[in-house]
């Protein structure tokens, strides 16, 4: 996977989280669709984040620039944690409708690599 592959599943967590969305409200009790809206942002943020740390990563080292940015990760799941805990702790939502709606980056990730499978090569062969 390269960055263009990680950015078309950025934004396809955005597009079938939104579909998912408008569904559910429009089909489900409160509880269910406030659950997947919520378990849809979390998932949302939390690629967001893992991107753009990756993303400069992955540039400081390709220009030899030692940092420890990585070590930035940590805090981000531990924030990422506390957001899950405390939303379903506090918040009147389905645990089963979060599941779901926080579960869609598997989708994006699967159509992403069918996506990239089914793509033609665009390197030239050598002459």
């Amino acid at each position: 996977m390269n960055s263009d592959s990680l950015v078309r599943i950025e934004r396809l967590n955005y597009a079938i989280g939104g579909v998912l969305v408008i569904a559910a409200a429009l089909t489900q009790p409160r509880s269910i669709a406030l659950g997947i809206l919520v378990g849809v942002a979390l998932t949302c943020i939390n690629f967001v984040m893992v991107r753009r740390l990756v993303f400069r990563a992955t540039a400081e080292a390709a220009q030899g620039i030692s940092s420890n940015r990585m070590m930035l990760m940590l805090p981000k799941m531990t924030l990422l944690m506390a957001a899950v805990a405390l939303s379903l702790w506090l918040l009147p939502i389905s645990a089963a409708a979060f599941a779901a709606g926080y579960s869609i980056f598997i989708v994006s990730i699967l159509v992403e690599s069918v996506h990239a499978a089914l793509r033609p090569p665009t390197d030239t062969p050598p002459q």
